[in-house]
C-alpha cells in the first residue's frame, strides 16, 4: 500500500510539474481537532464498551484551474490516540484525484483514490460478532460524455475497485468473513430532451466481481429507462428502473478425489440473482433549504463473497440560519442480501446471508469567524447480520473545531 502510494504520488507530481505553467494553482487546507465518544464503538451485541477519542483531522485539497482543464489533488485523514481499525472512531487515511477537459460538446473525467480506514463505517462488524479490520480500497472511475445533438447526450462511465481486509489473525472463516474482491463496471447512457423540461433516457450495464481469492465470481448485467423532470423552480425528479441480472459461481473442493488420491480439484456450483433495479430520486435546491430523498435497489459490491442486492433509502437536508449557523441532517436504511458462500449446495437451494445498517447523522455548525468553524454532531448506527443473527447498535457525540486557511494561489 504504501509502495503504491508513493508511485501514485510520484507520477501525480510529474503531471503537476509539467502543467504548473499554464494557470493558477491553489490551496485551501484545514487542519483541526475532534472529541468523540460512542457507547458501542465495535458495534458488539454483548459486551459492550463505550470509547472516547481525541483526533486530529487533516484535509489539503489542492487545485488547478485552466481554460478547459481542472486538476484537483487532495490527501486528508483523521490520526486518533488509539491504534487499529476496529472501532468506529478508527483512523483514516485517503488520497483523491480527479481531473477533468472540458470544450463546447462535452467533457472527460478521470478519479482514483487510495484509502485506509475501518471495515465498519462500510459493511459494519460482520467479521467475527463485531470485530472491526483495516479496508485498504483501490479505485479509479472514468466518464466522457458527449452532445451527438442540441437534443441528445452520450456518456459512457466504467468504474474499478480493488478492496483488501486485514482479518484478525487466527480467526477461523465463517459464511459472513469479508472476501478480499476486484470489481469492474462500465456502461452507457444515452439521454434525449423531449422539451425544455422533460428528459428521458436508457441506461446500460455490466460489472464483474471477482474475490481474489478465485473462489467466488458474479457477473452481472442490467438495462433501465430515466425519466428526469424539474418539477419547479426548486424541486426535482428522477426516475431510473429496469432490470438485472447476476450469474454467481463459486468453486468448491472435491473432498472426495483429496481424500482418497491427494488431488485438489474443484466442482463449480452457479446460482442467478435476476429482478427489478430501480433509482428513484427528488430533490430541492433552495436558497436555505436543500432536500433530497433517495429510494434505490441495485447490485452492488461487498465484502460477501458476491455481489449484493442492496436496497437502500437515503435522505438529507441542510438548513442555513444564518452567516453563522448551518445544520444538516442525513439518514440512511441499506439491506443487502447476498448468496451464502458456502460447500456449494446450500447456494443452489437458495440460502442467502443479509445485513441491515441504519446510520443517522444530526449536526450543527456554528461559524465563530471565517475561518474558524465549530461543529456537533449526534449520530447512531444500528447494524443486523445473519444467519445466525447477530446485532449491534452505537450512539455516539462529536465535537469537532476546524480551521479553515484562506485560497493560496501560487
Amino acid at each position: 500500500m504504501k509502495a503504491r502510494l508513493h508511485i501514485y504520488m510520484g507520477a501525480l507530481c510529474a503531471l503537476m510539474a509539467r502543467t504548473a505553467g499554464a494557470g493558477p494553482w491553489n490551496i485551501e487546507p484545514i487542519l483541526g481537532v475532534s472529541a468523540d465518544y460512542e457507547t458501542n464503538a465495535l458495534l458488539h451485541q454483548f459486551d459492550t464498551e463505550s470509547e472516547e477519542h481525541v483526533a486530529a483531522l487533516v484535509d489539503l485539497p489542492l487545485h488547478y484551474n485552466g481554460d478547459a482543464f481542472e486538476l484537483s489533488f487532495r490527501p486528508y485523514g483523521r490520526l486518533t490516540n488509539s491504534q487499529g481499525y476496529s472501532s468506529l472512531a478508527s483512523d483514516y487515511a485517503h488520497l483523491d484525484t480527479a481531473a477533468q477537459f472540458t470544450n463546447e460538446l462535452g467533457s472527460a473525467t478521470l478519479q482514483a483514490s487510495l484509502a485506509r480506514d475501518s471495515s465498519l463505517y462500510y459493511v459494519g462488524g460482520a467479521l467475527g460478532y463485531g470485530v472491526g479490520v483495516a479496508r485498504n480500497t483501490e479505485s479509479a472511475a472514468g466518464d466522457w460524455t458527449h452532445l451527438l445533438t442540441e437534443r441528445t447526450q452520450l456518456q459512457l462511465d466504467t468504474s474499478w475497485l480493488d478492496v483488501r481486509y486485514d482479518n484478525p489473525s487466527g480467526f477461523s472463516s465463517t459464511s459472513y468473513n469479508l472476501v478480499d474482491y476486484r470489481y469492474f463496471s462500465g456502461g452507457p447512457t444515452l439521454s434525449y430532451s423531449v422539451n425544455e423540461r422533460d428528459t428521458v433516457k436508457v441506461l446500460a450495464n455490466i460489472g464483474e466481481y471477482q474475490s481474489l481469492d478465485g473462489i467466488t465470481q458474479s457477473k452481472s448485467q442490467s438495462l433501465q429507462v430515466g425519466y428526469v423532470r424539474p418539477l419547479n423552480e426548486i424541486w426535482t425528479l428522477s426516475v431510473n428502473a429496469g432490470y438485472s441480472r447476476s450469474t454467481n459461481s463459486e468453486k468448491v473442493l472435491d473432498e472426495l478425489i483429496y481424500y482418497f488420491y491427494g488431488v485438489v480439484e474443484y466442482e463449480t456450483y452457479t446460482s442467478k440473482q435476476d429482478g427489478t433495479v430501480y433509482t428513484a430520486t427528488l430533490s430541492r435546491q433552495g436558497e436555505r433549504v436543500n432536500l433530497s430523498a433517495v429510494v434505490s435497489r441495485a447490485l452492488q459490491p461487498t465484502g460477501f463473497a458476491f455481489l449484493s442486492k442492496q436496497d437502500s433509502v437515503t435522505l438529507a437536508g441542510t438548513y442555513t440560519k444564518s452567516e453563522r449557523w448551518d445544520f444538516a441532517v442525513n439518514a440512511s436504511w441499506q439491506k443487502a442480501l447476498s448468496p451464502s458462500e458456502s460447500a456449494g449446495v446450500a447456494q443452489l437451494s437458495g440460502n442467502e446471508f443479509s445485513v441491515h445498517y441504519i446510520n443517522a447523522q444530526l449536526a450543527a455548525n456554528w461559524h465563530w469567524t471565517a475561518q474558524w468553524v465549530v461543529s456537533l454532531r449526534a449520530t447512531r448506527v444500528v447494524q443486523q447480520y445473519g444467519p445466525p443473527i447477530v446485532s449491534g447498535a452505537s450512539s455516539g457525540l462529536n465535537l469537532d473545531i476546524t480551521r479553515h486557511f484562506l485560497r493560496t494561489e501560487f
